[in-house]
């Protein structure tokens, strides 16, 4: 099993020029949220949730992180995407 503190350094290795304090699940989670929704791009160049997570899992597959690792962040960014998208379909109904 995965400790916590492996899958924040993986998911750190990801971003080369950005500064992350990713350390525990909770800032794993908020970060993965982030970056699927775009928070850091001006509202007028962000891309979609599903562009954004294509992206995300593409940069996952790429990466030299383990293998183990890259199914455990896809996992999490699958999971925020279903969230999102259901938290989503809340605020519209």
């Amino acid at each position: 099993m995965t400790s916590v503190n492996e899958l924040a350094a993986a998911y750190r290795s990801l971003w080369k020029n950005r500064q992350l304090d990713v350390d525990d699940m909770s800032s794993l989670h908020e970060a993965i949220r982030d970056d699927l929704l775009d928070a850091r791009t001006h509202p007028r160049a962000r891309k979609s949730l599903h562009q954004k997570y294509v992206l995300a899992v593409e940069r996952i597959l790429e990466s030299a992180v383990r293998h183990d690792h890259q199914l455990q962040l896809i996992s999490l960014h699958t999971k925020k995407l279903r969230e999102l998208i259901q938290n989503e379909g809340r605020n519209h109904s």
